[in-house]
């Protein structure tokens, strides 16, 4: 395998078809000045953007030798320099190696979430009952609010006020996030554009506070914003937890198809 830079053609050669929506986060990565790349030019793509992310390992089958050693190497390499490695990729390609580089580094193995890739080519209209809002510092605490829910419903921990109102001051001029607000006029809804391409647009932090939850507000504010995404010529992609039915029928509800399955796992040296 050879390191390569995010500008290699070979990224746009290997990842097709419905890779692009199910590793569509190798286009962050690519854009990170500091990442680290790696490549064999025909089944095997290796990305991080630092030693504090995972890595992304896209592969066209399960790996054989050298590929294999050289995978293993590098997870040995990231391994010595924290003890703990999270990794994402297609388990059925990649479960028997990551076990025994785990084996290897005297580790254990694990899989924290399974995560369904979608991809919306276009949107089913959803009746709407309140409008979208755009962030402005009269929200912070809404938008302090739907982030800490957010948290918690992943599995992320609880943010201190503190971490919570440095998001939303990070945010209130953000023409990248977008609020619904209900007939009430209570902010309900929350959905960020984590990353755009010219072709896609990646789309995280979807929360609708707890007390609103089954009343379509959430499906409201992803339609509204999807739609626009297509009319600009961008598909909206996301990831969602598998393990979680109301967001992925959410999705499928409006339209969003999906595209494959990936794995959060871990290996940690004990």
């Amino acid at each position: 395998m050879r390191i390569t830079n995010g500008s290699d053609p070979v990224f746009d050669k290997l990842v097709t078809g419905k890779d692009k929506y199910l590793f569509n986060l190798l286009y962050r990565i690519r854009e990170d000045p500091g990442s680290f790349l790696a490549t064999d030019d025909s089944t095997c793509i290796i990305a991080r953007s630092n030693p504090n992310t995972p890595v992304w390992i896209w592969l066209k089958h399960p790996p054989v030798p050298p590929v294999r050693q050289e995978i293993a190497a590098y997870l040995s390499q990231c391994l010595a320099g924290s003890g703990c490695v999270n990794i994402s990729s297609c388990p059925a390609y990649s479960e028997d190696l990551l076990r025994e580089a785990a084996a290897q580094n005297h580790g254990e193995y694990l899989v924290n979430k399974l995560l369904n890739s979608y991809a919306c080519l276009s949107v089913r209209p959803v009746k709407t009952r309140g409008r979208i809002r755009y962030p402005d510092p009269s929200l912070k605490e809404a938008m302090a609010r739907l982030i800490t829910v957010m948290y918690l419903d992943a599995g992320l921990g609880e943010l201190s006020r503190e971490e919570a109102l440095d998001f939303a001051e990070e945010k209130s001029s953000s023409d990248r996030l977008f609020l619904w607000e209900n007939e009430q006029g209570e902010i309900v809804s929350m959905v960020n554009i984590a990353h755009c391409t010219p072709e896609y647009a990646r789309l995280n932090a979807v929360v609708t506070d707890r007390s609103h939850r089954g009343k379509g507000y959430g499906a409201m504010l992803v339609s509204e914003v999807s739609q626009r995404l297509l009319q600009a010529g961008q598909i909206p992609v996301l990831y969602a937890d598998a393990g979680y039915p109301p967001s992925n029928a959410l999705y499928r509800k409006i339209g969003y198809t999906e595209q494959g399955q990936v794995a959060e796992q871990r290996i940690i040296r004990r």
